[in-house]
């Protein structure tokens, strides 16, 4: 490694090698220095340095005579040869593994430099010189030397004999004593302090990712906001964070490159919290060379003789040398990968990293609501914010006064965001450093409206920032595809079909008529005759009850009025419209329309002729399986669950066939956008094979004879057709069992792309069981040939742990045994009990007696719900089923749907009713 010095100095030190080596072995003999340096330092001292492994400690340390060079020698050398000729020295020395050698003439120039120094009024006091030991005796060079030089060789020279603690401790010292490294050699310092920056000498790694143990053991109330408290556990990127932060105090010159170098050693290690904290730090020298620029331009009209003082003059923060290398807005993107890790670990409540990460989302999120964050593009920020989960965690944060205070998380994120739909950022150009937010990019008004229509069921908010994007903002932009998904996607979730049918034909114009039937073509409207107003047993009143709890959540959905913008040209239909608008049918109830769409966008999903050759057949379906992959998961899910909804399981299958060879497809080598298919896919195959194992029979029609007579046979259901029931079973097994393998089958395939040299993107997620994956898993084996049917009314949870504990009463005394059990059932409990769900109450009875039950709490998957559903989560007792919580669409529940909420267009809902 070179010495980052000016190209003057690296030219002229060469030269000087030999006249160094002689002044050296003068002073040397004249003082009898190298006796003194044979021996080790003693290990008092502040602060002490590393011993070089080749020069073991003797026995005995002789004690130095006093250093007093003659004065021939100092006369023929000016303070410049010197300190030219000390760094040679220190660097032959470092070299050789004499480290202490180097640090002792480091340590006697800053000797010389505080000894003859003279103090004038006009200058800054020094700070004293520290001995390093306490028998330390300095090289006398009789004048002040300049030390700079010498700094830099010594730590280059720690650097490249892989002393990196070392050279961190220099760093400090030379903080101490006010001088400066210059910002190249800083970095490279802060980069060798990288877990991960010497693989010729490797160390372990303190991957907390890997370990998954939180750091932080106690509440550090307030002061978790300070840097101090939160440091890295790795010692030598602690050392980074400390020396990053100390330059600023000694207001060293910092640059974007240094705040890369330990922003990602701090996310390789999982230290989120202390990468926010940073990012803060960044975010204010942003703002710090702002100010700067502005007083700088002001130096320039009123003809300052020195910019750099009248700078410092009116901010004393600023950069003692320089403020132009501060970061600028060429930071982005670190900004986005404190984001992107954000979203990773806030998005579960059952992440070990997830109280850490919420802390420092809340760090974030407190930037932006002091429109601290100079940067346009919002788009994954306010997403990680409007998908925090709801619950009941705290979190501590700065108010506008100064004062820290702890709030819930969940309500202080929407609170943000509801502030930043409220007042949009509008400004062309940066304005005063109290307000740095500039204009949005299209990117976060997508993500602001998406958030207005499905976590605040607010049109007029989403009017706001439709208003605010085409037309306040300076200078407006256009809507996208994007945006249209969008509003198509949460009009459907709104039940307003009138806003939805106007998307409709504004892009159906919008659009090439060559692809309008391949994206969204044109289905007629499902009929609501069949659909009750009010049902006999539910009144005018009681649907006034029903309705009072979300009063201003319904009139502001059937009130207010949207108005849609209109596109510049023409719009590019992408897979994301598709996929929208298949789910628009299904929500509208047309599922059988999204069959047929189907077999438009993939042709050799439809059955084949008699005519067709096996040639012609491979072809066709290597065309299906390159379809497939471009059209994404997504895709596949809300089409399996259409078709399941239609009732064509036979269609749905080969979908779901298409739909894993494209998934393995994109998997192999040579592709650039791998994909999993989410766990919906799953629940959708695993509820259609589900729908077929009930077909059975009660009452009049097929009867089971012999069982226990004649009139209790009439009580009995009857298969409909067991064969199908059975293979529907073992179909849904292998569905079940397949949904753990796709995380091996997606690490497989990521070290074979990265063996055969390919880069990914994005890598893929594997999908993950949930609530909903494990009901619909049990939903195949909650019944059996001979069982009784079901109520609709199941009774409370005190009936069924009372029949519980009868039934383990009378395995005690009887040993008689439950019906129902089945080795399918067995399987999927065990599993249920492992991803720390609770087994519902009517599985544990059927169990009595042959599985060892373990005691689980009720787990509920809260993940991200609409903030206008209300702070309280209701979840009704499902004996047969997991509690699953509603997350998308109203708060509406299906009797409540049923009792006279329908489409605003198709259904007069009373006026005194929708006015209140």
């Amino acid at each position: 490694m070179l010495c980052n010095w000016s190209t003057k100095a690296n030219v002229v030190l060469p030269r000087i090698i030999s006249f160094g080596r002689t002044a050296r072995k003068k002073i040397l003999e004249l003082n009898n220095y190298s006796s003194y340096h044979s021996s080790s330092p003693p290990t008092f001292g502040a602060p002490t340095l590393p011993q070089p492994r080749s020069h073991p400690a003797p026995s005995t340390i002789v004690p130095p005579p006093s250093t007093t060079p003659s004065s021939f020698i100092l006369e023929q050398l000016t303070p410049a040869q010197i300190s030219r000729a000390s760094a040679t020295a220190i660097r032959i020395s470092v070299g050789r593994g004499a480290i202490w050698d180097g640090f002792h003439m480091w340590h006697s120039l800053h000797w010389s430099a505080r000894h003859y120094y003279k103090h004038d009024s006009n200058s800054a006091p020094q700070p004293p010189f520290r001995s390093p030991i306490t028998s330390f005796v300095p090289i006398d060079f009789g004048r002040p030397v300049s030390t700079r030089l010498a700094g830099h060789c010594l730590l280059h020279g720690l650097l490249r004999a892989g002393e990196t603690k070392a050279a961190a401790k220099l760093t400090e010292q030379m903080m101490a004593y006010g001088e400066e490294l210059r910002p190249l050699s800083f970095n490279i310092l802060l980069r060798q302090l990288h877990p991960s920056a010497s693989p010729e000498s490797p160390r372990p790694i303190y991957n907390r990712l890997r370990n998954l143990v939180p750091r932080i053991k106690g509440p550090l109330g307030p002061k978790i906001l300070e840097l101090q408290n939160v440091m890295p556990a790795d010692p030598l990127t602690r050392f980074a964070v400390r020396l990053l932060h100390n330059a600023r105090e000694h207001r060293w010159q910092r640059t974007t490159g240094m705040y890369e170098s330990v922003l990602r050693a701090c996310l390789v290690q999982g230290e989120i919290l202390v990468a926010s904290l940073l990012l803060a730090l960044l975010l204010k020298d942003y703002q710090l060379r702002q100010a700067c620029s502005r007083v700088a331009a002001e130096a320039e009209r009123v003809g300052a003789p020195d910019t750099m003082a009248f700078v410092q003059s009116k901010i004393p923060e600023a950069p003692s040398r320089s403020f132009k290398l501060l970061p600028y807005r060429n930071s982005h993107f670190l900004f986005q990968s404190v984001t992107k890790f954000l979203e990773k670990h806030c998005a579960h409540v059952d992440d070990p990293l997830f109280h850490e990460a919420s802390q420092a989302l809340a760090n974030v999120a407190g930037a932006l609501d002091a429109r601290k964050i100079p940067y346009a593009n919002l788009a994954t920020l306010i997403k990680v914010l409007y998908s925090y989960p709801q619950c009941q965690h705290n979190v501590w944060i700065t108010l506008p006064s100064g004062e820290r205070r702890s709030c819930n998380a969940f309500r202080y994120f929407h609170g943000v965001l509801f502030n930043l739909l409220s007042t949009p950022p509008d400004r062309r150009s940066l304005g005063p450093i109290s307000d740095q937010l500039p204009a949005l990019n299209l990117e976060s008004y997508n993500a602001l409206l998406n958030y207005a229509m499905r976590f605040r069921h607010s049109l007029t908010l989403a009017d706001r920032v439709l208003h605010h994007m085409t037309e306040s903002r300076k200078p407006p932009l256009a809507p996208n595809m994007t945006t249209y998904n969008i509003l198509l996607r949460g009009s459907t979730l709104m039940r307003r079909n009138d806003i939805t049918e106007s998307i409709l034909r504004m892009m159906r114009r919008r659009i090439p008529g060559d692809q309008v039937d391949l994206s969204i073509p044109h289905f007629p409207p499902a009929t609501l005759q069949d659909r009750p107003q009010n049902t006999p047993n539910q009144t005018n009143s009681q649907f006034e009850r029903n309705r009072r709890r979300f009063r201003s959540l319904l009139e502001d959905t059937c009130k207010y009025e949207l108005t849609i913008p209109k596109p510049k040209g023409l719009l590019e239909p992408d897979n994301a419209l598709l996929t929208t608008y298949m789910a628009h049918l299904v929500a509208t109830g047309r599922p059988d329309a999204v069959a047929i769409l189907i077999t438009r966008v993939i042709p050799g999903m439809e059955l084949p002729n008699k005519s067709v050759t096996h040639e012609e057949l491979i072809s066709s379906w290597h065309t299906s399986v390159a379809r497939g992959v471009a059209l994404g998961p997504h895709f596949f899910a809300v089409a399996l669950n259409a078709l399941r909804k239609a009732g064509q399981g036979g269609l749905a299958g080969r979908v779901w066939t298409l739909a894993r060879a494209a998934e393995e497809k994109s998997l192999q080598g040579g592709s650039t956008t791998p994909w999993c298919l989410s766990v919906h896919a799953y629940t959708a195959m695993l509820q259609l094979y589900a729908d077929e194992t009930r077909g059975w029979q009660t009452g009049g029609g097929v009867h089971c004879r012999g069982v226990m007579g004649a009139e209790s046979s009439r009580l009995l259901p009857c298969p409909r057709n067991p064969r199908r029931a059975m293979s529907a079973l073992r179909k849904g097994m292998q569905i079940f069992r397949a949904l753990p393998l796709a995380a091996d089958k997606a690490r497989e395939a990521a070290v074979r792309a990265r063996n055969e040299g390919w880069e990914w993107k994005t890598a893929p997620a594997p999908p993950t069981a949930d609530a909903r994956f494990y009901n619909a898993a049990l939903s195949l084996v909650s019944r059996w040939p001979g069982m009784a049917p079901r109520s609709a009314h199941p009774g409370s949870r005190w009936r069924w742990n009372r029949m519980l504990g009868r039934a383990r009463q009378q395995l005690l005394f009887t040993g008689h045994k439950p019906r129902g059990w089945t080795p399918e059932l067995e399987e999927i409990a065990k599993s249920v009990r492992s991803a720390g769900y609770a087994l519902p109450v009517g599985f544990k009875l059927r169990l009595v007696g042959r599985d060892e039950e373990i005691l689980s709490e009720e787990k509920m998957d809260l993940d991200a719900r609409p903030y206008s559903f209300g702070r309280r989560v209701r979840s009704r007792f499902a004996p047969h089923r997991i509690p699953t919580v509603k997350r998308k669409g109203l708060p509406l529940r299906g009797r409540w749907r049923s009792s006279g909420w329908l489409d605003k267009d198709s259904v007069n809902i009373p006026k005194e009713l929708v006015q209140g």
